[in-house]
């Protein structure tokens, strides 16, 4: 297939697009190596807000991390034909497949297709617990990228794949349904508070919240109620039907593609929250008497720890540079649809328009939208068999409380058994994606410096490339039982 100027264009914004909702990297799925066990510290407050009052630290200083992850089952590359390494070299360049010259291969098969991603870059942040007064502050700051989409039918990713040229799907009527898409590119600032809310013996009960303030960069979002359309050659479409709404917030200016656009880099703004609770039972009975500073606390043994968390409660809206779209039960006989000539993001969006209504302004039905964040709910359970031996399981269900228009979290489960010591922490995390296709991890800290993925195959090279999964981060925490300037007598008490 040949591409004339116009697709040329598309295909750049695309990738522009692409890059924006992509900025922070691809993220590991749920990152356990991070936010799961003892010395997650700050990082624990991902997984769940509650979580910092049981600590081995008491004060804790995230210097920097990143999150990878990114997965889809419409298109991969071949295991023989990518190294993770190969990425290091200068000189390298993505293989490229038939006559098209792309960068990856279709998958066949008329299931439905689907993709997410949500990525992370961990900013300078902070934690402080004071067990004697029962409280934990902290102060978060990251920058996330977020995006999903389902439902996309097969014959839809083979014409994006294979051009309108796909001979094999032309003279036949499609009727496609609730096909959906979102995105969002964001920074949060989030206050955690932190609360001992029961002290009993052997059983302690702990509450938290995290509140954000959000600076939202990007967002689109697309839900498709229904298309019904035949494609009749490699250059003529005719839809039947279209009942769609979708919106876009991109920072580039939509008349000449500057960037960033008239109005920066943040577009829009909004409030989220996380919610959690954590029953854990020790070891030991629980000390009566406190000591006097934070840093001579001492750290408790338990049996089983037990957390229930609700996560990215909230939405962003985007006011600036916003459009929103509505095509409803509109048709239109596409001639010539490879032969457009598109230099604007306004350009593409006026034509579209007014081939469906006869006016480039008339899809337009408002100048701001919502799009909400990956919601979930999430359980955690993990129990201590003996010495540094633990075993940890955990669930993610997606609860998008604005629907389609909303970023869909990936359903996951974990069980992973680890060992942990203050110095070194080793996991091998078994998860399944969307409750089905299962991963292999590990994962790794050394002192306060951590490494892992959740898909080892990656690296091993055990199946075809259709996925990206790192993470790592280094902190400064400080234990308790270790003060600057002891007022105890014995030396273990000593920094």
């Amino acid at each position: 297939m040949k591409w004339t100027r116009g697709m040329k264009f598309l295909f750049k914004i695309t990738l522009i697009f692409i890059y924006l909702i992509e900025t922070i990297g691809l993220s590991a799925q749920e990152t356990p190596g991070l936010s799961v066990g003892n010395y997650a510290g700050i990082h624990g407050q991902q997984l769940n807000p509650s979580s910092a009052l049981y600590s081995p630290y008491w004060l804790d200083f995230n210097v920097l991390g990143v999150e990878v992850f990114g997965q889809n089952n419409a298109f991969y590359i071949p295991r023989s034909d990518f190294n993770p390494t190969d990425l290091l070299r200068k000189d390298y360049v993505f293989p490229t497949y038939g006559k098209y010259d792309r960068s990856f291969l279709a998958k066949d098969g008329t299931f439905m297709r689907n993709f997410y991603t949500q990525n992370r870059a961990l900013l300078p942040s902070g934690m402080f617990i004071d067990v004697t007064r029962g409280y934990s502050l902290g102060l978060i700051l990251q920058s996330r990228e977020a995006a999903s989409g389902d439902r996309i039918p097969y014959d839809i990713a083979n014409f994006g794949y294979y051009g309108l040229e796909h001979q094999a799907q032309h003279n036949i009527e499609y009727n496609d349904f609730n096909i959906y898409t979102a995105g969002l590119v964001w920074t949060e600032l989030g206050l955690n508070i932190g609360r001992t809310i029961k002290r009993e013996r052997f059983d302690l009960w702990t509450a938290g919240i995290t509140i954000k303030y959000l600076w939202g960069h990007a967002g689109y979002y697309a839900d498709i109620d229904n298309v019904r359309y035949v494609v009749l050659n490699d250059s003529t479409m005719d839809i039947r039907n279209l009942n769609a709404k979708a919106g876009i917030a991109l920072p580039v200016d939509y008349t000449n593609n500057d960037f960033p656009g008239p109005y920066g880099y943040t577009l829009g703004h909004g409030f989220s929250f996380d919610l959690g609770v954590t029953f854990i039972k020790t070891e030991r009975e629980l000390r009566r008497l406190f000591p006097g500073r934070p840093c001579e606390a001492r750290f408790e043994p338990y049996v089983f720890r037990l957390g229930l968390s609700l996560l990215d409660i909230g939405s962003i809206h985007f006011s600036e540079n916003a459009q929103k779209h509505l095509f409803d039960g509109v048709s239109h006989f596409w001639e010539n649809a490879r032969e457009f000539s598109y230099s604007t993001i306004n350009e593409v969006v006026f034509d579209i328009s007014n081939r469906f209504y006869g006016s480039p302004n008339a899809s337009l039905i408002d100048s701001s939208f919502s799009v909400g964040l990956p919601t979930a709910f999430s359980i955690q359970f993990d129990y201590h068999f003996s010495q540094n031996y633990y075993l940890h399981a955990m669930a993610f269900q997606a609860l998008p409380i604005m629907g389609d228009q909303a970023v869909k979290r990936a359903n996951v489960i974990y069980v992973m058994p680890r060992y942990e010591t203050p110095a070194f922490e080793l996991g091998i995390p078994l998860s399944f994606y969307r409750y089905q296709t299962p991963r292999l991890g590990l994962w790794f800290r050394l002192y306060s410096f951590t490494l892992g993925t959740d898909n080892l195959g990656m690296f091993l090279r055990t199946g075809d490339l259709d996925n990206a999964d790192i993470y790592l981060s280094l902190r400064i925490p400080l234990r308790k039982g270790k003060c600057l300037k002891s007022r105890g007598e014995l030396p273990c008490e000593n920094f």
